[in-house]
């Protein structure tokens, strides 16, 4: 049973499972308003297994999906939208001159204007291309200024780093490799001025302690000014305006 498919639920909806290579244990997720379980490669369950595990964490599963729901809802995309910005505002905007299943940019100081037909925003395709769209011009818009940032809070610290690399993952926000390679996904730039800098010293710390250990943590800590589990916390609640 390696074939990605779904059960559905009357209370939960649909849920996708999913067969990851990663995966050492069966793990349920909530993601663009419905819930995904992922399981190992190798699992040979049954799906009647999977449904009574389903049944075993139903009052959980609940407040997964209300949390992802909430979620899903503030990353639509609509006419009118400003979305702040590491420095500036990104404005949606439908225009009836633009092409159907086209994207007109524009950029104006420290304003990015996408313009669209009206009749495609209804489209959750043309959401999803929009959205990978938006983070490809962020990337490219501001990817320079992400890597200088990282550079800086490194060279605040008197730390060395071999290299910057600027992602777009949404789920792993920051990585850094053995060999000194800090990657920094763009949806950073979506946050807040002080969980920018979050993510970049969480990943600078990993420079010195390459786990989540006591240590690592007071170093962390350390680098954040005292305020690590504060911006941790406040991470964790924060809601992505931009999904993929």
């Amino acid at each position: 049973m390696h074939k990605n498919y779904e059960i559905f639920d009357t209370e939960l909806g649909k849920i996708a499972i999913t067969h990851s290579k990663r995966a050492r244990r069966i793990i349920f997720r909530g993601e663009n308003g419905a819930i995904t379980m992922v399981v190992p490669f190798y699992f040979e369950g049954t799906t009647e297994y999977l449904r009574s595990l389903v049944e075993q964490n139903r009052g959980a599963l609940k407040r997964l999906l209300s949390k992802a729901t909430a979620r899903h809802t503030d990353s639509q995309l609509y006419d009118g939208r400003q979305i702040e910005i590491v420095e500036g505002t990104l404005l949606l905007r439908a225009d009836n001159s633009v092409g159907r299943s086209r994207v007109r940019t524009r950029r104006e100081d420290k304003h990015i204007t996408f313009s669209f037909h009206p009749d495609d925003i209804t489209s959750s395709s043309f959401q999803a291309g929009l959205s990978r769209y938006i983070m490809r011009t962020l990337t490219t818009q501001y990817g320079t200024r992400l890597r200088q940032m990282t550079h800086d809070l490194a060279s605040q610290w008197g730390l060395k780093i071999k290299a910057v690399r600027v992602g777009r993952g949404q789920r792993v926000l920051g990585h850094c490799s053995r060999t000194g390679i800090i990657t920094i996904s763009a949806f950073v730039l979506l946050l807040p001025q002080h969980l920018r800098e979050y993510i970049i010293l969480h990943e600078l710390a990993h420079l010195t302690h390459f786990d989540h250990s006591a240590a690592f943590h007071a170093l962390c800590n350390k680098y954040c000014q005292g305020n690590e589990a504060t911006w941790r916390g406040e991470l964790r609640k924060f809601v992505f305006p931009i999904s993929l």
